[in-house]
């Protein structure tokens, strides 16, 4: 059993420190034929049978309205490459703002108003049940080969499916890993945790003996990431918080009683900093890189930030693994999905060159491009690649990692979302009990599934 005394609360390091985000840094076939027989490669296997009139034919100039990811410049050399492929299209790269709510808003705004000055956006891998319910999103399955989502993991093609259909196409990944500290692992020769009980009890050891303040810190603050942390822990117990047909909530069990009960003993105990109640995906990161946590859960662009010397103090001690499981699950752990689709406007009036676009971003060329770039490409071949793996240990840490879904299957996903972070936040916080707290997530996560409102 393990247990500590608790520390005093995390220090608060006032050095100014700019961190990337997911969303930012990590925030990726034979083309389609009859519909993009500009670009089709000679077989027809799979392939739907759709009028180009339709869709309109694959040329003209369209633009790709999304966030800046991967390295400076990156979506434009995506682009260059693209078009040297496809001279009869050019692509207009507009960049939308690093943050997920404005971006939503903005298109939100833009097509339910009927514009097709956008033709292809990227699109958060939670949003498809809200657009596709919204009619925001034009539905893909018609316009492309039966075949054509094979090339994706099963987990990862279907939360780009809304009712049955799916209506975003997988441009890249993201997903959780648990980053820890090799030089003191190897100091104490201490093995990498593979269940949360080992990492509790490896990191009480490291603090106790000087070696840091705190334990663990992750996103555990009152917003959309602490969902994507609760998702992890809830099924690495064998728990979930939304029944696998959408309509109930399943989160008052006893597995995630005991993820949750676990979460408050870390809290408890001191392994984990207090102030990670408070704690984004910034300032989890930047306790780490300081020096002052020995594991951490972040997304896949906190392995170079926290590698590298101009940003880190742990730069080089900094190891990747999958996130534990819990004793007696099977290993490793599950993480969250996350990452960015492609989307089509229903009214751009260039939906072909969209949809060859769109064919060519999620084929082998563009998703190597992503990987050789640091950004976990989509395509399940790709990520398998062992060469692209042993350049990078992210990506060979990504294939290795089991992938859970937050409960986004729904229209109204982000009232979901808010019963369950408040919720857990609360109990996590100590302000209330944590029966108490799964039994009004329950009634929150009910209500809202109950509600038709987007």
């Amino acid at each position: 059993m393990w247990t500590r005394k608790a520390d005093p609360q995390v220090r608060v390091i006032h050095k100014e420190y700019v961190l990337g985000t997911s969303i930012r840094r990590a925030r990726a076939f034979c083309a389609v034929p009859v519909l993009l027989a500009a670009v089709a490669c000679g077989s027809a296997a799979g392939s739907a049978s759709v009028d180009p009139r339709d869709v309109g034919p694959a040329s003209g100039a369209i633009t790709w309205y999304a966030i800046n990811f991967g390295p400076e410049g990156l979506p434009q050399r995506l682009i260059d490459a693209f078009e040297e492929d496809h001279p009869d299209i050019t692509v207009d790269f507009q960049a939308a703002p690093n943050n997920t709510d404005t971006v939503r808003a903005t298109l939100t705004t833009e097509i339910s108003g009927g514009s097709g000055s956008i033709d292809v956006y990227s699109g958060d891998v939670i949003w498809p049940a809200q657009f596709g319910a919204a009619h925001l999103a034009m539905p893909l399955d018609e316009h492309l080969p039966e075949d054509f989502w094979d090339r994706f993991p099963e987990q990862r093609a279907a939360v780009a499916e809304y009712d049955g259909e799916h209506v975003a196409a997988p441009l890249y990944t993201d997903m959780g890993f648990l980053y820890y500290r090799e030089d003191l692992l190897r100091r104490h020769d201490l093995p990498v945790p593979e269940t949360w009980e080992e990492l509790a009890e490896t990191a009480a050891v490291l603090q106790d003996a000087g070696d840091v303040p705190y334990g663990y810190v992750a996103q555990w603050a009152n917003y959309e990431g602490l969902t994507v942390n609760w998702t992890e822990m809830s099924a690495a117990a064998g728990g979930r918080s939304v029944s696998e047909d959408g309509e109930h909530s399943e989160i008052d069990s006893p597995a995630n009683r005991r993820a949750l009960d676990f979460m408050r003993d870390m809290l408890r105990d001191g392994v984990a900093a207090s102030a990670t109640t408070s704690f984004q995906e910034p300032q989890s990161l930047q306790t780490f890189v300081e020096g002052d946590a020995a594991f951490h859960r972040n997304w896949a662009y906190a392995y170079g930030d926290a590698n590298n010397p101009d940003a880190s103090r742990v730069a080089g001690k900094v190891g990747i693994a999958p996130l534990p499981a819990f004793e007696g699950a099977e290993r490793p752990g599950p993480s969250g999905v996350g990452g960015w689709n492609l989307m089509v406007n229903p009214h751009s009036e260039a939906i072909g060159a969209a949809l060859a676009f769109i064919e060519w971003m999620t084929g082998p060329e563009a998703q190597r491009m992503l990987a050789e770039n640091s950004v976990i490409p989509a395509s399940a071949e790709v990520l398998a690649d062992t060469a692209l793996q042993r350049e990078n240990p992210v990506l060979a840490t990504a294939a290795e990692v089991p992938l859970v879904a937050r409960p986004a299957a729904t229209p109204r996903y982000p009232q979901v979302s808010y019963g369950i972070f408040t919720n857990v936040n609360g109990s996590l916080a100590g302000s209330a009990a944590p029966d108490a707290a799964l039994r009004s997530a329950a009634g929150d996560i009910q209500r809202a599934l109950e509600d038709n409102a987007l």
